[in-house]
């Protein structure tokens, strides 16, 4: 019989001398608190998919910064099949091109295949894809793969165009959805708006200004910009 405790988060099995085994940890911050703040858990799942919606730049852009974060010591598979990736800008973000691998499916059912297959794989810690439709055996199957392998899958999707306007795809199976837009920015600064729009016990429709500077890449969190067309025309309507 295998006696098995919990202390201090570690795992303690008597099979193995009383050593300590490190949990796996099922959370992993952002780093930034005003996102983590928005997330049901204080950060993001692991063993769980996460959507970004946006237009694929501003995505991307978010999903490099979390990449940053995420990684430790794992693989980092990026779904590249149009070779779009740049991998110097990769590497400037800080993330080693060395455990980098650009997966290039050669179509649809290659993609979803193969992207099951790397979120399965417990060797890698982030999936990377950017897919547009989802049909709900897709969504499950991709759930699963990420549960059994412990690492964080992030998707890309597009919002899509309705009759009001755009609509997040209806169909998913993702820990949590956030809406990536841009923010104007300057030719150094570049700035995104995030917003939770799914997460169970989450901080939703609240956006949160994020600014990456292209110089240092750093990200940090920022006051939203007031309209300074219009305060110049307040006081001057006040004078």
């Amino acid at each position: 019989m295998k006696l098995i405790s919990c202390q201090n988060g570690r795992i303690l099995t008597s099979l193995q001398g009383e050593e300590e085994i490190s949990a796996r940890a099922k959370i992993v911050s952002t780093g930034l608190h005003a996102i983590d703040s928005l997330t049901p858990d204080g950060g993001f799942a692991q063993g769980a998919i996460h959507e970004l919606l946006s237009d694929q730049e501003p995505a991307r852009s978010f999903a490099l910064f979390l990449t940053c974060n995420f990684s430790g010591t794992g693989a980092i598979v990026w779904s590249d099949p149009d070779s779009e990736i740049y991998p110097p800008a990769i590497q400037a973000s800080g993330i080693p091109l060395d455990r980098l691998y650009l997966l290039r499916p050669a179509g649809r059912q290659d993609l979803i295949w193969s992207i099951s297959e790397c979120l399965s794989c417990r060797g890698v810690a982030v999936t990377i894809a950017a897919i547009d439709r989802l049909s709900r055996i897709e969504a499950r199957r991709l759930q699963l793969s990420a549960e059994r392998g412990g690492g964080i899958g992030l998707l890309l999707r597009p919002m899509l165009r309705s009759a009001g306007g755009f609509a997040a795809p209806s169909i998913y199976a993702a820990a949590t959805r956030w809406l990536v837009a841009p923010a104007p920015g300057e030719r150094t600064v570049q700035r995104w708006e995030i917003t939770l729009i799914h997460g169970h016990g989450g901080c939703l429709g609240k956006p949160v200004l994020l600014e990456h500077c292209r110089e240092t890449n750093l990200v940090r969190a920022a006051e939203k910009l007031a309209d300074r067309s219009v305060e110049t025309q307040e006081q001057r309507l006040g004078a």
